[in-house]
């Protein structure tokens, strides 16, 4: 008996320490549905990356509630390859690197002209009278026998200038290195005044024998080349009726880019200027939805305050009309020193350019969401979202569910099916629903928020929605979930 005894009694002491079981940890259930409020479009100056305003020439004269997200620069082949294959890329590499450090990215365009009769050859220097030029690879023309001075204008049909400018792009390429994503687009320039793709007539007024204006052939070369140097960038090409040859290449034939090529409207607010294409509807059906999934980069032709017909009220119109996405900050007003500019308009222009942004581009609104959690962390969150702008997306953010702690650190995240690009305006909307199972965090608070990230090798902050409801970082605070 002792023995029986000592047993049960050891038996007794061993239970008499096991701990009582504890409750599970787990996440408290939660259920809630929340709606938000779209902030009034007249006072939305919510900047977002692609759309409204860039920084054109180092200017941003029409003032915003931050600066540009994007800056743009224009160069001369004659600076760039100062004599045949060496080159001096330093100016666009500072201009890159000075974006960057401002958190912008960078857009720009190669030219190899400028205006007319100023004296002045902006290929490069090696180019004139090359004896590999079949007629000395262009020629002074008197272009406007008003104005002093001749232009040089380019023989855009020689193979060897076409050669050597195929050669000078793919070595900025190279030193710009492949795929780069701290550039925003890259105009298709080098053909015409400034690299706008468009010539007066009288240059031709009288060519040496053996040049002629450029063909079609030759200004596919010349946007075959810009494609074939950045395949991975987004590129936009000018849009005059006189290129339709080249925009049905661009636009709809090739298949080198990666990305569907845009547009680049010059001349906003010149009244009568889209008349080249409203006046030829059946034409323009080919290129008119390409607004959808590349985006229309613009420019003003300047005006003088007061113009009853050039003026911020006609390129209102203009942008409306063409789903133009983005605007030149400068370049608009030509009576006053650039720093006054703005304060040349009346209170009715100003309101114009400012509507004008406002209305371009996409305004994604999360209309309303609902949130799902068990205690076992199944989280199901539904997402209504809605496109108030004029136009989508053209870069891939993914929209994230984040979880924050009280500390205001991200601690967990999961990718919602969120296609912002699908949303292409107008007021359309989609409803998304996803699930996830939370991982075992420690005990506490957690804020439920809604993101949209860049999803670039250069990622810059989160997509900014249109709500009065979004934090100042721009995302959306949608629950609080309590782990215990």
């Amino acid at each position: 008996m002792p023995r029986l005894n000592l047993l049960i009694a050891s038996v007794l002491t061993a239970a008499s320490f096991t701990p009582a079981k504890a409750d599970p940890e787990g996440w408290t259930a939660l259920n809630a549905s929340r709606t938000y409020t779209a902030i009034p479009l007249a006072g939305d100056d919510t900047v977002n990356p692609l759309r409204g305003y860039y920084r054109w020439q180092n200017q941003e004269l029409v003032p915003q509630s931050e600066p540009a997200k994007e800056s743009y620069r224009r160069y001369y082949w004659k600076d760039l390859e100062p004599t045949q294959g060496q080159y001096d890329f330093s100016a666009i590499l500072n201009d890159l690197a000075a974006a960057k450090s401002q958190g912008r990215k960078f857009a720009f365009r190669v030219r190899m002209m400028a205006g007319y009769d100023d004296n002045v050859s902006y290929v490069g220097a090696y180019i004139v009278n090359n004896a590999n030029c079949q007629v000395g690879c262009g020629f002074w023309a008197d272009t406007d026998a008003t104005v002093p001075g001749k232009t040089y204008v380019p023989d855009w049909n020689d193979p060897w200038l076409q050669q050597r400018s195929r050669a000078l792009l793919s070595a900025l390429a190279t030193a710009l290195g492949p795929d780069n994503p701290d550039i925003a687009w890259i105009d298709v320039g080098m053909f015409g005044q400034y690299g706008e793709w468009g010539m007066r007539s009288s240059a031709y007024a009288n060519p040496p024998a053996g040049i002629t204006a450029i063909s079609n052939a030759s200004k596919r070369e010349f946007a075959k080349m810009h494609f074939d140097a950045f395949p991975s960038q987004q590129h936009v090409m000018f849009i005059p009726y006189s290129n339709k040859d080249t925009l049905n290449y661009a636009l709809l034939e090739q298949t080198i880019t990666a990305r569907p090529v845009g547009l680049r409207a010059d001349c906003l607010s010149r009244y009568g200027y889209f008349d080249q294409w409203t006046n030829r509807p059946a034409e323009w059906a080919a290129f008119g939805s390409q607004w959808q999934k590349a985006p229309v980069v613009s420019e003003f032709c300047p005006f003088t305050s007061g113009d009853p017909q050039n003026n911020p009220a006609t390129a209102r119109q203009q942008a409306a009309a063409f789903h133009i996405t983005l605007f030149s900050n400068g370049n608009f007003e030509t009576s006053r020193p650039d720093s006054q500019r703005w304060g040349a308009l009346n209170a009715a222009e100003q309101n114009e350019l400012l509507m004008m942004a406002r209305e371009s581009g996409y305004r994604y609104a999360p209309a309303s969401s609902t949130v799902k959690l068990t205690t076992s962390g199944a989280l199901t969150l539904t997402t209504m979202l809605r496109n108030d702008g004029s136009a989508p997306t053209y870069e891939t953010w993914k929209v994230n569910a984040e979880l924050v702690n009280s500390a205001g650190a991200l601690v967990w995240s999961g990718q919602t099916t969120a296609n912002l690009k699908s949303l292409t305006g107008g007021g359309n909307s989609a409803s998304y629903q996803d699930s996830w199972t939370l991982p075992a965090l420690p005990a506490g608070d957690y804020t439920l928020r809604l993101a949209a990230r860049d999803t670039s090798a250069s990622p810059r902050a989160p997509l900014k929605w249109t709500i009065n409801e979004r934090a100042s970082d721009g995302t959306l605070a949608i629950a609080t979930l309590h782990r215990h």
